[in-house]
């Protein structure tokens, strides 16, 4: 009898909301709002933190738009994005006009946000986190570097981001930053159709993004008087929460670089023991002579 496997395919589900929007621009905030209307899931650059081993598939990503360095085609987008029925936030972002591209079905959205603003709310979160001042403060990092097999993977596609796209030092480069900024939003213009996006930001709440993807507005039970109201939008990773969610990024990676440094030291002695063992028993098996 003839047998036959089933093949989960790469797109499980369909793409159907691209966000184009870079870092900071309330990417954190427009994915939890399209959770609540439907559109499960969307990629952030939370979900690359939460599985740091597909970095090397953005890398290659990267490497073909920015390095003419082979091909990234609609078959690895879908292995990598096929879970998710939206995406937002960079990585995702760097490639906005290739996804449109591709994936002619998709609504897209271009989050927008001023400059300057945008600038600052970079100076003062992300840029703060991954420039360490002062010597524990790098030895901690190098430290987390060598034990930490997530922030291998994360520093990789940091180096490669930093190579190829981003390619100036933000504290210090503010009007190099800005004119990455304002090309990477004239490339959406450019290179998508104005019929296929609507202009957004994140401080319009519900109204215009409901209308522009076709669903209700959300709604809740207002505790007080039992009617249904709409729904608070999410305004999420202020820059006060971004630190205190990195804080606690960084300490879930030291425990994991001490877990490694214990199993490593565990499996040393364990090979010392083992060791030992061996000779003991062969120093017996030759009756106590060495």
């Amino acid at each position: 009898m003839p047998t036959s496997t089933y093949t989960i395919p790469d797109r499980i589900v369909p793409m159907r909301v691209i966000v184009c929007g870079v870092h900071r621009t309330g990417t954190l905030s427009i994915r939890n709002a399209l959770w609540q209307l439907g559109f499960h899931d969307c990629y952030h650059m939370q979900t690359l933190f939460n599985n740091p081993t597909r970095a090397p598939e953005w890398v290659r990503a990267m490497e073909a738009k920015y390095a003419d360095k082979g091909t990234f085609t609609r078959a690895d987008w879908d292995r990598l994005l096929g879970d998710c029925q939206a995406v937002c936030d960079v990585p995702a972002a760097f490639f906005g006009p290739e996804l449109a591209e591709l994936y002619p079905e998709a609504k897209v959205i271009i989050m927008n946000r001023d400059p300057e603003k945008w600038y600052e709310s970079v100076l003062n979160s992300i840029y703060l986190i991954t420039t360490p001042k002062g010597f524990f403060a790098k030895l901690t990092m190098i430290y987390c570097f060598l034990l930490d097999t997530n922030l291998q993977y994360m520093a990789k596609y940091s180096k490669s981001m930093r190579s190829l796209v981003q390619k100036y030092d933000h504290g210090n480069d503010k009007e190099k930053a800005i004119a990455w900024y304002k090309a990477q939003y004239q490339e959406f213009h450019d290179r998508i159709p104005a019929d296929r996006y609507i202009e957004y930001t994140i401080t319009e709440g519900w109204g215009p993004l409901c209308e522009y993807l076709g669903v209700p507005v959300p709604e809740v039970q207002d505790p007080e008087t039992g009617k249904m109201v709409e729904a608070p939008f999410p305004h999420l990773n202020d820059g006060e929460t971004f630190r205190r969610n990195s804080k606690v990024m960084k300490k879930k990676t030291m425990q994991r670089a001490n877990q490694n440094l214990l199993a490593g030291v565990g499996r040393l002695a364990l090979t010392g023991v083992l060791g030992y063992a061996g000779y003991l028993a062969w120093k017996t098996r030759l009756g106590g002579r060495v």
